[in-house]
């Protein structure tokens, strides 16, 4: 079955399917997100997923340029270059890996830092006076949030003197290490 599917036409429709899937994705993408800014609709799709997909970041940029590369390299390699299946994948694979690659290179380094709203979280935050919303226990995890030119931000935090700081209290961000703050209680006057 796997080789009739490599033998026949179809591996070639799955390609131009790539190409037309990842052309509407990035116009979606772009025009989409004009409309909800000339409609003034900011919708919030964050999912609450305990730091499981943490280390996925990928750019929709990034995953349309590996899409849009995979399935051209595909096609010119089967109808052009009367390449076999085989290596025609490993080729579109290849190509679209290394150009999706540049793409999210090209959008964490060149687009992402030119973000007027961009901050350093690290720069943003320490030696900031901040109030705790949920209870820091001794030696676990509270939660902090301050407001700054992005909006709300919200941290997971923990107290530096290993001693509880309850919710409502004032505590100032000594060290940021990831998503969660290293703070200590303001000093009473």
């Amino acid at each position: 079955m796997f080789q009739e599917f490599l033998d026949s036409g179809t591996l070639n429709i799955v390609y131009a399917g790539m190409v037309f899937v990842s052309f509407i994705f990035a116009v979606v993408t772009l025009f989409g997100a004009e409309l909800g800014n000339a409609l003034d609709v900011d919708i919030d799709l964050d999912a609450d997923t305990d730091g499981v997909f943490d280390f996925i970041s990928v750019s929709p940029f990034a995953l349309a340029m590996f899409a849009a590369t995979f399935g051209m390299t595909g096609l010119i390699t089967r109808l052009w270059l009367d390449m076999e299946a085989i290596p025609s994948i490993l080729w579109a694979l290849g190509m679209g890996i290394l150009i999706g690659s540049v793409a999210q290179a090209l959008f964490l380094y060149v687009l992402s830092p030119s973000k007027s709203s961009h901050f350093s979280l690290t720069d943003d935050a320490i030696g900031r006076e901040v109030e705790v919303i949920i209870t820091i226990p001794n030696d676990g995890l509270g939660q902090i949030a301050f407001d700054n030119v992005s909006g709300r931000v919200t941290l997971g935090a923990r107290s530096a003197a290993g001693k509880q700081i309850k919710r409502g209290s004032f505590v100032i961000i000594e060290r940021i290490t990831g998503r969660v703050a290293l703070v200590r209680p303001v000093e009473q006057e």
